[in-house]
């Protein structure tokens, strides 16, 4: 199986970075993007098994994105991050289509398991239409 490939898109630097760090180390290639539009881009270059998306980003929310992301990726698992959790973006994230969410700040180790179980939900992008 090839090494999964895990996209994340936040604004914050020491966000991408910290996570990037974390998951390199468990053995993923990890990908970058700080803004949405630039997410978006990636999901087509990079053919990430899993998104982290930020819902605060400085150009689309990460609703929106999830959004453009279910229209050409239906079955690309998408794990949302915020740092301002409550029960209705939650909601709001699932009703969307997002396999989760991880409430920043977050554990390496509940990150780690998070995307562990995220990625069993995965089809590979090169078996769906994307």
């Amino acid at each position: 199986m090839p090494t999964p490939t895990i996209l994340v898109v936040d604004d914050d630097k020491l966000i991408r970075w910290s996570v990037s760090v974390v998951l390199g180390h468990a053995g993923y290639r990890v990908h970058e993007a700080a803004t949405g539009q630039e997410g978006l881009a990636a999901v087509l270059e990079h053919r990430p098994d899993l998104v982290l998306l930020d819902i605060a980003l400085p150009d689309l929310d990460g609703f929106a994105v999830l959004e453009a992301i279910r229209q050409t990726h239906p079955d690309l698992p998408v794990l949302m991050m915020t740092a301002d959790a409550t029960s209705e973006t939650a909601r709001q994230a699932a009703r969307l289509g997002a396999c989760g969410h991880l409430d920043k700040p977050f554990d390496p180790a509940l990150l780690q398991v998070t995307v562990s179980e995220a990625l069993k939900l995965a089809t590979p992008l090169d078996q769906t239409n994307g």
